[in-house]
């Protein structure tokens, strides 16, 4: 192994114990959620675009749009999700969340955000502007998702 790949082992290993660190403070949060991995999955998905119709959901998630449908009216009855008519297409649902799918969802990053603070405090200056550089530099050059590359909305987007 070269020293390189000794470097990319250790750095491997420090994010990992971090991100196992980050994901016990969340787990209480985790253990009493309510929700099935679907429902949350679909919950994350929709969140993240913002607005999309359950093609959209279904092609996120990689499943069919029947399954799609199921997990989104789940969310709606929940009180997670709204569904309201598209204004470009009235054949077609926008499915966003609701300010109590965004709360629940802030709650869960919440603790992990206080966590990773806490941590960083008990850095040295010169240790949190180095670690601060470095990620930096990895964030350089991460894949850009379809928003930050400015591809286009593929057609199962919807714009509000």
């Amino acid at each position: 192994m070269t020293p390189s790949d000794q470097d990319i082992t250790q750095i491997i290993e420090h994010f990992r114990a971090a991100n196992a660190a980050l994901h016990r403070v969340s787990l209480p949060t985790w253990l009493e959620l309510g929700l099935t991995m679907a429902q949350f999955k679909a919950l994350v998905a929709v969140e993240g675009c913002g607005a999309t119709s359950v093609g959209g959901v279904a092609s996120d998630l990689g499943i069919g749009e029947s399954a799609a449908s199921s997990l989104v009216e789940q969310l709606v009855r929940a009180g997670y999700a709204r569904r309201t008519e598209d204004p470009a297409d009235r054949r077609r649902a926008v499915v966003t969340v609701t300010e109590r799918g965004a709360s629940l969802l802030g709650e869960l990053r919440h603790g992990k955000r206080v966590a990773l603070r806490e941590w960083l405090e008990k850095l040295s200056e010169d240790d949190r502007a180095m670690l601060g550089r470095a990620l930096s530099a990895l964030a350089a050059v991460l894949p850009q998702t379809e928003a930050q590359a400015g591809s286009g909305a593929d057609d199962a987007r919807v714009q509000p």
